[in-house]
Formats: C-alpha cells, structure tokens, sequence
C-alpha cells in the first residue's frame, strides 16, 4: 500500500456538478504527485526540484514563488497554529513540457496523531492565488468524515460570484487520497460539489516514466478541459462575472463546520 508520505503517483479522478442557474458535470482524470517535502528538497526522489523532462515541478509556481525553500513556506504558513513541526507531503500536478498550472495545490501536515492541517493553494487563470489554511480549532486530527468550512474570498471561476462559504473534507489514506470542496452560496443553497480523489502507486522511476509517457501534455490537457467548460457554460447563457480586484487578504483559515 502506497504511503503519501514517502511519496507516490495519484490516479486521481476529477468531478465537478453544479446546481441552481445550470444542472451540470464535469469529469476528467489527471495523475498527482505526491512529494514528501523534505526528501524532495534533498533530491532523493524520482523527480527533482527545478529538474528537465517532460514533467517537472518547479519551486516558484508554490509558495512564496520565489524559487525559494518550499519547507520555509509551509513553516511559516503553520508556525501561527503551532504546526511548524508537522510532516509535509504537497499533492499537485507537475508542469509537462514546461507549462503549468494548478487550479489547486494541497499541503498536507501530519504528525504521529494524524492529519493535522492541510493548506489549500487555490490559483485562478489570472495568475492570482488564495491559501486556505484548513484544520480543527485544537489542532485535533482531521478524519475522513469531518467537514471544515470557510469563508471563499477568492475569484476563481467567471461564472461563480465571490461570496458564499467552501466545505472541505480530507482523506489522506493510506494509499489513497482524496480532498472533496463544495461552494454554497450566500443565501445557504449548495450549488457547486467537486472532488480530486484516487488511489496512490508508489513513486517509483519506472512508474513515473510510464506516467510522464502516457500524460506528456497533461497540464495542456487540464487547462484545455476549463476552457472547454467555460465555453459550454457561456453557450448556456450562465451569468458571467467580472473579475473583481483582488483582496488584499492572500490567506484564511478554515476550521470546523
């Protein structure tokens, strides 16, 4: 059984549906890394920090995104809870043949208790991106059945306001991992489930080859399948909403439901 925790690939399988204005699904599959933060910034997995290939991770699309110590980062993300010391395994998506984008990153910290905290980092396809710090008020372990909720201050789909609440739910295995986000409105009303859940291989070279083979242009694929998606949403006559300026507010926490 895979281990995120030492590092693995995730067939993850995508879903979004939404409700209300537009009754509508959305699927498609996409394969994860998952990278234990310090034995990637030791080199000592398949893939490398800034390396060359058809798939690869590079340490200023995260974080400070700057180029600088992703462990830095997250330490300074969790030091405000009292989390700095916890075990770090990043899920997201490599860049292939040197494009990328992430609609979300997820920083998953644990200690020898459980899950304690996962930080979500949400970018949006105008560059900008919000951090929700997601966990339990006492830092109690995250289990599979708990709901974490936040308030969503951040433009991600044109057709979706800024307003409403997320509701987050973790399963971080083993040998799976799954995160569950849904949008409800500002009057309470659910009206937009998605998931990102799979199992997890090991991260091995030859698994990652054969995944890197199979997938050369996932991120092209993944940013082709939004697009596609918007058009048909536009198409329906869906609501389009401007692009706010961003709140000065670049990170929130969410804590239980």
């Amino acid at each position: 059984m895979s281990d995120l925790w030492q590092g693995a690939l995730v067939d993850c399988a995508i879903w979004h549906a939404r409700t209300g204005d537009a009754r509508r699904e959305f699927r498609y599959r996409a394969t994860y890394l998952a990278l234990p933060i310090k034995a990637f910034e030791a080199g000592t997995l398949p893939i490398q920090p800034d390396g060359a290939g058809l798939w690869s991770i590079r340490r200023r699309d995260y974080g400070a995104r700057d180029g600088s110590a992703l462990s830095d980062f997250i330490g300074d993300q969790l030091r405000p809870a009292g989390l700095q010391e916890c075990d770090i395994t990043l899920i997201t998506m490599a860049r292939s043949t040197g494009y990328g984008f992430n609609p979300v990153s997820f920083w998953l910290a644990r200690d020898a208790g459980g899950l304690r905290a996962v930080l979500a980092e949400v970018s949006n396809t105008f560059g900008e991106r919000h951090l929700y710090l997601c966990r339990h008020p006492d830092n109690r372990p995250i289990t599979r059945s708990d709901r974490i909720s936040g308030e969503k201050l951040f433009h991600v789909s044109p057709f979706l306001p800024r307003a409403g609440r997320y509701v987050f739910r973790f399963d971080p295995g083993p040998g799976r991992f799954g995160a569950w986000v849904d949008w409800i409105d500002a009057e309470g009303t659910l009206r937009l489930q998605t998931s990102v859940a799979g199992p997890a291989r090991a991260l091995t070279p030859r698994l990652l080859r054969r995944a890197v083979w199979r997938h050369p242009l996932q991120a092209q694929k993944v940013m082709a399948l939004i697009l596609w998606q918007a058009v048909q949403l536009f198409l329906r006559g869906i609501r389009f909403h401007s692009k706010p300026a961003q709140l000065p507010r670049a990170r929130s926490e969410a804590k239980d439901r």
